[in-house]
């Protein structure tokens, strides 16, 4: 009954009002008889109306001054308490003065006693804070009579916790019943909140099949990755769904509701703990600087310009050949730009191949930092396009780094790749290969060259996330070159903060590598992804093994054994010795790739890039025959 009648239509707030008025007509009255205690006879009706209108019209002007009326009754709040204890409190001081008015100008008796002014204040507070309450607990209780309870468990048991199960309290959609709090506090176990136990971690699974629990919330935002995700191991093990509280801004109004909590999803799993960076000495080399991004559209490489952004630079020329891209980013970036100065960021549609258009750009902005992000990443589309592939990844770069030293850039920062390392493709080698020109160039310019070397990003463009995500959507199967196949993730905005990292670290040739942690399975990733969507792994959604497609490794390296790794100041970041190179060796290579470039012979391409790069070993690939072919003429 209470749901049909206020389950779609809000009270007017005058009807509010009109309530509120009639309980402080009976809370008048219920204060008056316990004054003479209940002895009605010593009550004066002329006297008790007199003083009754008086007194309602006060506490009317009171309501009027706090809105407490205004509420939604069935969201009422503390808020809403508060403004209902300030009318009490502005109705017995205008009462009171009225009293002592009428004492020192008329010289007569208060008109009202000053219990029955207390007694009626604290009646009539408390009886419009319980009305609402009441009225707010039987709308939910009505609501969810009819729908089945859903068990539900929540980690942690601090005041998001508490926040969480108010709202699944409020929930009107779900009749959620939480039957447990997990913490891994000693001196919280054991203990309540509202009603509810705490459990340790240890009973979670206990927790989980006595109730059989349908989800599991994670309340807690600064949980251990370790303990998430042994948590989420168990709920995942169990078939319960796993959803977690996002951050305040996402709330509305800062208020929470069971709309706002999140599935929980595989990037979730794959975040690490924060990361601390030097912002002092990283804003030293970036304040007042212009610095250049290739590549800004991208997904490091836009990153890499929000980060920027927050330390000061002068000016910021954002370059990328992807038109829709760059535009994208400018749209994103407008709230941004009004705190800069007019022009602090130039937005330039250019392809790192074309030397002229670079020079241009060169000669008129006069880059201090330049961040070189531009690339082709996607290793069998470049398998098929080794051309293209060298002549952006190295030959691209090389136009950038030779501009570098003829502007005499202070600061160039290369953004390599994981599948540099023994590369087995044509993306890693032509990567390898730009790493190798630039070691040899920071030999003799005064210009501080610094490679960054990373496996994959979570959530870029192309990503097997992304497409792993397609895939459960349109019902399966998740495509998977390898069983045993696995990759080294990292966050977009983790590898863009090491990255600014690594080039306040740099005095010039290194190459940095960054802690990637362990390396994922793939298929165990897939996994996670289809239980974290509520679905089951083979039964639900099959899984298809295609065999590694060209160029592809099994897995990926972050060094190879010739490379010596030393520490650096943050624990994120490690650092190879300075090889030492030929320059004449590498002047001839290039000038010979450069040639098998402009005449688009891929096989020549990346024969010359073989003899760059010795290490370079193709697999499942054509040019495994180049490989043959060598190894031929090494016996002979």
């Amino acid at each position: 009954m209470i749901n049909q009648t206020f389950g779609t239509k809000i009270l007017s707030k005058w009807i509010v009002l009109a309530f509120d008025i009639m309980v402080t007509i009976f809370t008048y009255g219920i204060a008056y008889v316990l004054r003479f205690n209940f002895t009605i006879d010593s009550i004066s009706l002329v006297v008790f109306f007199h003083d009754l209108i008086l007194t309602t019209f006060v506490f009317f002007i009171a309501f009027l001054i706090t809105r407490s009326f205004e509420g939604i009754i069935r969201h009422s709040g503390i808020a809403d308490a508060i403004r209902i204890i300030k009318s009490g409190m502005i109705a017995l001081s205008l009462i009171l003065g009225i009293s002592l008015s009428n004492l020192y100008i008329n010289n007569k008796v208060p008109f009202l006693p000053l219990s029955i002014c207390i007694i009626h204040v604290v009646l009539n507070i408390g009886f419009l804070i319980i009305s609402r309450y009441g009225i707010k607990v039987l709308f939910y209780q009505s609501a969810k009579k009819t729908s089945i309870p859903v068990p539900v468990i929540i980690y942690g048991a601090g005041r998001s916790s508490m926040n969480i199960l108010l709202a699944l309290k409020e929930e009107t959609e779900k009749n959620y019943w939480v039957c447990g709090f997990i913490e891994d506090a000693p001196q919280k176990i054991d203990k309540t909140i509202d009603g509810v136990k705490i459990f340790p971690l240890r009973r979670l699974e206990w927790l989980i099949q006595k109730y059989n629990v349908s989800e599991m919330i994670i309340s807690d935002q600064k949980i251990n990755h370790f303990v998430r995700n042994h948590v989420v191991e168990i709920c995942l093990d169990n078939k319960v769904r796993v959803k977690h509280l996002p951050p305040i801004e996402h709330w509305v109004n800062e208020k929470l509701t069971a709309h706002h909590l999140r599935n929980l999803k595989i990037e979730d799993l794959l975040e690490r703990d924060p990361i601390k960076i030097d912002t002092e000495n990283i804003a030293a080399y970036i304040r007042g600087k212009v610095v250049m991004v290739t590549g800004a559209a991208g997904s490091i490489g836009s990153e890499l310009v929000r980060q920027l952004l927050n330390y000061a630079p002068r000016k910021m020329i954002l370059v990328d050949q992807a038109e829709s891209g760059l535009y994208d980013l400018q749209m994103e970036l407008w709230l941004q730009t009004h705190l800069l100065e007019e022009g602090a960021l130039q937005w330039m549609i250019c392809d790192i191949t074309q030397t002229d258009r670079l020079a241009v750009i060169f000669e008129q902005y006069q880059p201090n930092v330049v961040f070189h992000a531009a690339a082709y990443k996607h290793v069998p589309m470049m398998e098929l396009n080794p051309v293209e592939a060298v002549h952006v990844n190295l030959l691209g770069t090389k136009n950038m780094v030779d501009l570098a030293i003829q502007y005499a850039v202070e600061k160039f920062v290369f953004i390599s790749t994981d599948k540099a390392v023994n590369p087995t493709n044509v993306m890693g080698a032509s990567k390898r290969g730009a790493e190798i020109y630039l070691q040899d160039i920071a030999q003799k310019s005064t210009t501080v060259f610094i490679t960054t070397r990373f496996g994959n990003v979570l959530g870029s463009n192309g990503s097997v996330i992304l497409l792993f995500k397609k895939q459960i959507e349109y019902g399966g199967p998740i495509t998977i070159t390898h069983p045993d196949i696995t990759r080294y993730f990292m966050t977009i905005p983790e590898a863009c903060q090491l990255v600014l990292q690594a080039a306040e670290l740099g005095k010039g040739g290194e190459i940095y590598l960054f802690d990637m942690g362990e390396r994922v399975k793939i298929y165990e990733m897939a996994r996670k992804m289809i239980l974290l969507s509520g679905l089951t792994p083979v039964d639900d959604i099959d899984f298809l093994f295609t065999g590694l497609r060209p160029g592809e490794k099994l897995h990926e390296e972050l060094f190879h054994d010739a490379e010596n790794i030393l520490p650096t100041p943050h624990s994120k970041i490690m650092v190879l010795r300075i090889a030492q190179y030929d320059p004449e060796w590498v002047a001839y290579n290039i000038q010979k790739i450069t040639q098998s470039v402009h005449d688009n012979d891929a096989k020549q391409t990346v024969a010359i890039l073989k003899q760059l790069i010795p290490e370079y070993k193709s697999q499942n690939s054509v040019y495994t025959q180049l490989d043959e072919e060598n190894n031929e003429i090494n016996k002979t």
